[in-house]
């Protein structure tokens, strides 16, 4: 019900449905950080044996930890790295054919010569692309920069409410039954809280370990390229990290400005970052991401690449991550309904042959 409504607004109504997710904003965040850090909470209650208060405390303070150590290590070099690709879009001289002419005379390979002719031929239409492609950039940057005052309040008080809402879980999840109960019969609400349950226990498996993949290659990658010296490395480490959440299209969305930027401001360092990220990405692919996200989500390619595409045009990156989850759930209560429908029938064609003898 709740989920149609939702649908509704969004199609016959979207400045509604916008207007009610600014309101209740520090609501939805805080319920997000609650239902990641909850996966944590427990953790501490059951391996150290402490109550739900000290699980609690011990999670937050974990939380703020990593929060100080990025603003104070890790931030002013990804803000610095900002800065400097913004300087770069708004100043820099970026000459594409002294550029693509000495990749050319570097690089003794016919495919290469070829591919850097044609640029050559086609350099000033690729160099207005390149530019507008830059200021939009720019422009977004700049919008995300004005609204971290905003941001910072509102995450602010949605963590104060994240340490409410996870202190009052079970009071919170038993006046929920109490409510589905109190609407529906007993057999639509086992149905429903059974479907919460495995919920749960979909997006829980599924988010947590998404993070901690993510988190890992983005750690990697800011160490690798690093290493290898690519330009703006924490940033770009970062970047790779953030996308690798989502599915399938993540690492392409990730690489493009990655290269992108190393292109313009070292080209041979281009190849290297890209290297780096598909050896990673063939780490993350074959080792990291099955192990900690899971080996088979449960659906084809096909159906993780639609929700993918489909969540994305609905709800932007959120929707990227989260499609993948709803659409397994969509898919084993589909099949688990369609299991019991057969059984059902299963069992009335077995009655009819009795009858019939």
């Amino acid at each position: 019900m709740i989920a149609s409504l939702i649908i509704l607004l969004i199609v016959f109504s979207p400045g509604t449905y916008r207007w009610l997710v600014s309101s209740f904003k520090p609501v939805i965040y805080a319920l997000v950080i609650a239902y990641l850090l909850d996966s944590l909470v427990m953790l501490f209650i059951k391996k150290l044996k402490v109550n739900r208060v000290q699980g609690i405390l011990l999670s937050c303070l974990i939380v703020l930890g990593l929060l100080g150590f990025s603003v104070y290590k890790i931030l002013p070099q990804i803000v610095d790295n900002i800065s400097n690709i913004m300087s770069f879009i708004m100043y820099g001289d970026v000459d594409i054919a002294q550029i693509v002419t000495e990749i050319k005379n570097k690089i003794d390979n016919r495919y290469i010569q070829y591919i850097t002719d044609y640029i050559l031929h086609a350099s000033e239409s690729i160099r207005d692309i390149i530019n507008s492609l830059l200021i939009q950039l720019y422009n977004i940057v700049m919008s995300l920069i004005s609204n971290i005052g905003s941001s910072t309040l509102t995450m602010v008080t949605s963590f104060i409410i994240n340490i409410y809402m996870l202190s009052e879980k079970e009071d919170i999840l038993a006046r929920g039954r109490r409510f589905i109960h109190a609407y529906f019969n007993e057999r639509k609400a086992k149905e429903i809280l059974y479907i919460f349950g495995k919920a749960n226990k979909i997006f829980k498996s599924f988010l947590n370990g998404k993070l901690l993949d993510s988190t890992i290659v983005g750690i990697i990658c800011v160490i690798a390229f690093t290493i290898a010296r690519v330009p703006y490395a924490p940033l770009m480490g970062t970047l790779i990290g953030f996308f690798n959440m989502i599915p399938y299209f993540g690492p392409i969305i990730g690489s493009v400005p990655v290269v992108a930027v190393s292109f313009f401001i070292d080209p041979p360092k281009a190849l290297t970052a890209l290297i780096i990220i598909i050896i990673i990405q063939q780490i993350d692919g074959n080792f990291l991401d099955p192990r900690i996200v899971g080996e088979n989500v449960g659906v084809s390619p096909f159906w993780i690449i639609t929700s993918v595409t489909v969540g994305g045009n609905l709800f932007g990156v959120a929707g990227m991550v989260l499609g993948v989850p709803v659409v397994v759930l969509l898919k084993t209560i589909v099949e688990e309904s369609v299991e019991m429908r057969l059984m059902e029938k299963g069992k009335e064609n077995t009655e009819k042959n009795n009858l019939r003898k």
